[in-house]
């Protein structure tokens, strides 16, 4: 008995060091679903970023997300540019990162 409670404890042990979350730098990834669309049509914006906590979108309207993921449809032709930001859980300590997408007819 006490040789399946050693397993057992030994397994919970290996569980709790495989599920701890990631730590180290926070290092700021994402990228759009197109570099270039069309007036009208939606892009979407994938976080692959690494070690954090919260995340802020900061779109080219001047409006802002703060899911995973994001989605802006522009109006107009153009260069559009877009700011993910990541931090800790109130974004008092982040790191931020720009890249742009075109808009054509």
């Amino acid at each position: 008995m006490r040789f399946f409670a050693a397993i057992l404890v030994f397994g919970l042990i290996l569980t709790n060091i495989s599920c701890t979350k990631e730590t180290g730098p926070k290092e700021v990834c994402f990228y759009f679903s197109k570099s270039s669309v069309k007036v009208g049509e939606a892009v979407y914006m994938f976080n692959c970023s690494k070690n954090f906590e919260n995340q802020l979108w900061i779109l080219p309207d001047g409006s802002q997300q703060n899911t995973r993921h994001a989605t802006f449809t522009p109006t107009s032709t153009g260069d559009y540019h877009v700011w993910l930001r990541i931090g800790d859980y109130n974004l008092v300590d982040t790191i931020g990162k720009s890249q742009s997408f075109t808009v054509t007819p």
